[in-house]
Formats: structure tokens, sequence, C-alpha cells
């Protein structure tokens, strides 16, 4: 299985990072080829999505490196922090550049989209200061973000969502604790077949 893992924190250090190494190291095996896209990592620095005339925009090699970076996973694992309640904008900018019409999706009519990468599935894991039941609820940004406006509307089937929050509100051992048991629902994933 090719996995392709992108992450979405400016610190080399933070959660989600960790959650990315737990998650590779649980999926290695000579069964599975992983790639993971830092997208805070020099080699994936883009601009923000400018066009005049979509027409006629060309795509940057860093866009048709992240589609083929898309074709070629059966697995996407996206990790980022809850930045008001959405991923945080470089994490966004992936998603607008990578999931284009006529690589992600097609309109076939006036009120039919051709789903393009069906068959993929799509895990997302996410870290949050504050209390994290309520981002369950399907009205809330992040899962309609993720499920209903990028991957379910190009064919991508999400087949896990985990998110720890209270990082900012558990201290000291309390929140390594809390976090190690969340990472440990991260190896749960990554062994468990779909």
């Amino acid at each position: 299985m090719n996995i392709l893992i992108v992450t979405a924190h400016p610190s080399s250090v933070g959660h989600t990072h960790m959650i990315a190494q737990t998650y590779t190291v649980a999926k290695k095996s000579k069964y599975n080829d992983i790639k993971i896209v830092d997208l805070y990592a020099k080699e994936y620095s883009v601009d923000l999505l400018t066009f005049e005339n979509i027409r006629t925009f060309k795509p940057s090699k860093i866009q048709k490196k992240f589609q083929e970076q898309v074709a070629w996973a059966h697995e996407i694992v996206v990790i980022h922090p809850i930045w008001w309640g959405l991923p945080p904008a470089i994490m966004k900018n992936w998603a607008d550049l990578t999931f284009w019409m006529g690589f992600a999706y097609k309109f076939t009519g006036p009120h039919k989209v051709k789903k393009l990468l069906k068959g993929k599935t799509a895990k997302i894991f996410v870290t949050n200061g504050g209390a994290s039941w309520f981002y369950h609820f399907i009205f809330m940004p992040l899962l309609s973000y993720w499920k209903l406006c990028v991957f379910g509307f190009t064919g991508v089937e999400v087949i896990d969502v985990k998110i720890c929050g209270h990082l900012d509100i558990y201290q000291g051992e309390k929140k390594i604790n809390h976090f190690q048991t969340f990472l440990k629902k991260i190896e749960y994933s990554a062994k468990k077949i779909k």
C-alpha cells in the first residue's frame, strides 16, 4: 500500500510530527511504501494560489508534485492542528493546489460531478488546545471541510478521524500521559485493516 502523510505544523517538535512518526513506525512493513510531506519544509514552499483566469492557469512544478503524490497514494493521512476550527492556511493551500478540477473531479452536467479519486482512503489526525468532543459534529467546520468538501467531493473515503484535545489545558505529567494515550490510538489505527 502507498501511504501519503501530509503534515502542517511550523514547529519541528510539534505534536503533528510525533503523530506522523508514530503512524509511520506502526505502518512500516515490506508491504507499505510511505511518503511524508511536511508542508513547512523548504522543498514544499509555495505561494498561495493566485490567478486572473483559471482557464489559462498553468500549474507550478510543486502543484504537479502534490497531485502526483496523491495519485500515487492508496491512503492519504492528513495531520495538523486545529486553528480557528480548520486546518492551518498552509494545509488549505495544499488542498487548493492539489484537489484540482480535471485531476480530482470533473463536472459532467449541470448538477453532476464525477469523483476522480474513488478507491482511495483518508485518515484525519488533528490536535487541539481546547476540548475536542464538539469537533466530531458534522456541522463543525473541520469535518465538513475534509469529509464533505475535499475528500467527499473527490471520492476519497474518510475511514478514520482522531482528535487530540486539551493540549493547552493539561500541563506536565498529565499532558504527557494524555498525548501518549492518543499516540496509542494512532498506532491502533495504523495496524487496523479498513
